[in-house]
């Protein structure tokens, strides 16, 4: 989830997304596949960490929203 607005009834992760986040609540990333949806920016920096990390480009599924 991202935020524009800072919510102190948030209790999940806050700050960059990063393989290191990721491996903390699933482990073995190269198993599952990922949806990721959003600015074109964000999908692809997002993308990026998720090879960084391991994954395989055949268990990412991605769609982009332009005009955010």
């Amino acid at each position: 989830m991202t935020a524009t607005e800072r919510s102190e009834e948030w209790q999940g992760e806050r700050g960059v997304f990063t393989g290191e986040m990721l491996q903390k609540y699933i482990g073995d990333l190269t198993l599952p596949h990922y949806y990721v949806s959003g600015p074109a920016a964000m999908v692809t920096a997002i993308c990026k960490t998720l090879n960084e990390a391991g994954v395989d480009d055949d268990n990412i599924r991605t769609e982009e929203f332009p005009g955010y």
